[in-house]
């Protein structure tokens, strides 16, 4: 079932137990009030008759039931009667010569008690007459037509007024609704028309100031957040393919160029050696490539624990100059601190690459392979800046300087792949930290990591 058929039936429902119960509370409160303003009229219609009894008692019965019968006051089918405090009747205008036992014990004990006998109601009360104080039981029957025929009619208007609410509900509702969802539904068609090759399309309905509104910008976001991604892996398949692409040309080339002709044994290993060094070049590119891919992939997987960031930056500044001796690696703290306010919840061996990605970066990109570390202790936090002297990174590059494979215009010459900043600082974003760069052609680089402390 449609939302536009399923909300107004569940609207009706609620509607009609409302409604129902609302007639119902209303209907037993007016019974109620007419079986007591009419139980209270036949009282002073009994005490009027006891008073023109005791007024007249030189008239016999008949004469009395007579001007009875002929009142004015007179109810539908009212009768009354007279009984002592024993049951016994003193007048009565109709055939009941006696009270039942029981009845008059009630009376006794209760002073009035009403007795609703089909659509007739009988008052019996307890009265002292006040010339001689003597106590008589009164007793008045009548049929309240008059109150009954309002009560019925007010229980066909209650009835008429719920159905005629509920049709009515149930029609504005489903005009509401329909106007409603009419969105959604215009959400849906457009968004059976974005495809892959179509990312760029986004749903109008964005502008809405309600949830359907909000569901759409959500959407948009999403869009937004897979045009992106769908963006990057075209792109990231066109880098990859360029970068292998170029150390497999030069390979074949060389190769292609040694085979021509006979050649001597050190021009033999001078043509391997070169395509041994790109095979090198090659492997290095697709391990950072698998790294980058892994830091992606399996962020949540990461096992975390406490370690210490200075040594860590000390084993990535051993390792790397193993492998490059000639660079030279300053690490300094602004103030000695405590164990505790140097220790972060990381991972040690991707920290370590983290930070040997940029050691390695600040010196190669260098005149002179040089690289200052600082260590600021911060409040529940760690702050490290990596200082160069190097080439510098225009105002133009910097916005893009984090996305894979890119290369700064100033560093084209010298080898790499543009992959260890992006990985950089997918390490540092996993350890929900913060990576920051300021930088001028000429003028040299200034590197902050902000990593929150244990």
């Amino acid at each position: 079932m449609k939302i536009v058929d399923r909300q107004p039936l569940r609207a009706s429902l609620i509607v009609s137990i409302l409604f129902g119960v609302f007639s119902v509370v209303i209907y037993n409160f007016y019974a109620d009030f007419r079986q007591k303003e009419f139980l209270k009229i036949l009282k002073q219609n009994a005490i009027s008759h006891e008073r023109l009894l005791a007024d007249t008692a030189n008239f016999s019965p008949q004469v009395l039931k007579h001007i009875e019968e002929k009142s004015k006051t007179q109810m539908t089918d009212e009768t009354s009667a007279i009984y002592d405090t024993t049951g016994k009747a003193i007048y009565a205008s109709f055939a009941e010569p006696s009270l039942d036992k029981n009845l008059v014990k009630r009376v006794l004990k209760n002073k009035s008690i009403s007795i609703e006998n089909g659509y007739y109601d009988k008052i019996v009360f307890l009265y002292e007459i006040p010339e001689t104080n003597q106590k008589v039981i009164l007793m008045a029957v009548a049929l309240d037509d008059f109150g009954y025929a309002k009560q019925d009619r007010l229980r066909d208007l209650l009835l008429v007024g719920t159905l005629i609410a509920i049709v009515v509900l149930v029609a504005v509702m489903r005009i509401f609704v329909k106007r409603d969802v009419k969105p959604i539904g215009q959400i849906a068609d457009k968004m059976e028309q974005i495809t892959a090759h179509e990312l760029n399309q986004r749903l109008p309905q964005a502008s809405l100031p309600d949830e359907v509104g909000q569901m759409a910008r959500t959407f948009n976001d999403l869009l937004d957040r897979l045009e992106f991604a769908y963006s990057q892996q075209r792109n990231f398949v066109s880098y990859v393919t360029h970068e292998l692409r170029t150390p497999l040309t030069i390979m074949q080339g060389q190769t292609e160029v040694t085979l021509m002709k006979d050649r001597s044994e050190a021009e033999y290993k001078e043509a391997l050696e070169s395509v041994k060094a790109e095979v090198q070049d090659m492997i290095k590119l697709v391990n950072e490539l698998l790294e980058l891919v892994r830091a992606n992939a399996d962020a949540h997987l990461v096992d975390l624990e406490p370690v210490r960031v200075d040594d860590l930056l000390w084993q990535a500044r051993g390792q790397l100059l193993q492998k490059k001796p000639k660079y030279t690696i300053e690490v300094g703290f602004d103030e000695f601190p405590d164990s505790e306010e140097i220790t972060v919840n990381g991972n040690a061996a991707l920290l370590k690459m983290a930070f040997m990605n940029l050691m390695e970066n600040a010196c190669k990109y260098s005149d002179e392979p040089h690289v200052s570390v600082f260590i600021h202790i911060r409040k529940k936090e760690v702050e490290i800046r990596f200082v160069d002297n190097g080439f510098g990174i225009s105002e133009k590059d910097l916005e893009h300087i984090f996305e894979p494979f890119f290369r700064s215009l100033t560093t084209k010459e010298v080898s790499g792949h543009g992959i260890g900043l992006p990985l950089t600082k997918r390490i540092i974003e996993i350890h929900l930290g913060k990576i920051s760069i300021e930088s001028k052609v000429g003028e040299g680089t200034n590197l902050m990591i902000v990593l929150p402390t244990v």
